[in-house]
């Protein structure tokens, strides 16, 4: 699949991988986004800059307007999501907890692929299936 480079936010790494709930994802932004039109899933590295996904691991991240400079820490376990000021800055850290019961990246060719969304289709509304006649007996 051929997408287009994402600049706005950068993955600046993995960190104590395999350490219950302190294993995290650090992110920084690059400019001022909306985090609703990101996320980050689960990819098993490849060759380059590439990686394959994994089926059924992905995070949203959920509206919240960011700016330059600011941090994500999307630790996997289970916790409560915070926004702190860092000490003599304007910068502010938003922790994300993904709310897995394990640690999910201890291997090094486990990565994050962080993407953005940017078209999505939701029906309206959901034609009921008819239903069977039920069979004499």
């Amino acid at each position: 699949m051929i997408v287009n480079d994402l600049y706005e936010l950068t993955i600046v790494g993995v960190y104590d991988r395999g350490v219950p709930n302190q294993e995290r994802i650090v992110i920084r932004a690059n400019q001022s986004v909306n985090l609703g039109q990101y996320g980050v899933m689960l990819g098993i590295r490849a060759a380059g800059n590439s990686a394959f996904p994994i089926r059924d691991n992905l995070l949203w991240f959920g509206d919240a307007l960011i700016n330059t400079g600011d941090w994500i820490f999307i630790y996997t376990g289970i916790g409560e999501a915070k926004v702190t000021t860092l000490p003599n800055s304007q910068e502010r850290l938003y922790s994300i907890h993904w709310g897995r019961d394990k640690t999910i990246l201890h291997h090094p060719d486990l990565v994050p692929i962080l993407f953005r969304v940017d078209a999505v289709q939701v029906p309206y509304e959901l034609p009921a299936l008819p239903q069977k006649p039920k069979m004499k007996v």
